[in-house]
């Protein structure tokens, strides 16, 4: 019988993904810019609208906005 993994396992795992993910999206933008495909202001262009849309706001962002 194979056990479940415990939280921690779970949190090490998903960190490691997300990490995974911020590389494979990073050396997607930098051969897309490289190539002269998009430029990095229209990518944070994109990211800032699908935000948008999404109603997204990261703890960052809304700690900025209270300060100000």
């Amino acid at each position: 019988m194979s056990e479940k993994p415990d939280k921690e396992q779970q949190l090490i795992a998903l960190a490691e993904a997300l990490q995974m993910e911020m590389i494979i999206n990073q050396a997607l933008i930098d051969v897309l810019v490289a190539k002269g495909i998009v430029t990095h202001d229209e990518i944070m262009a994109k990211t800032r609208e699908i935000k948008t849309k999404q109603g997204i706001v990261l703890s960052s962002e809304a700690s900025n906005k209270a300060s100000n």
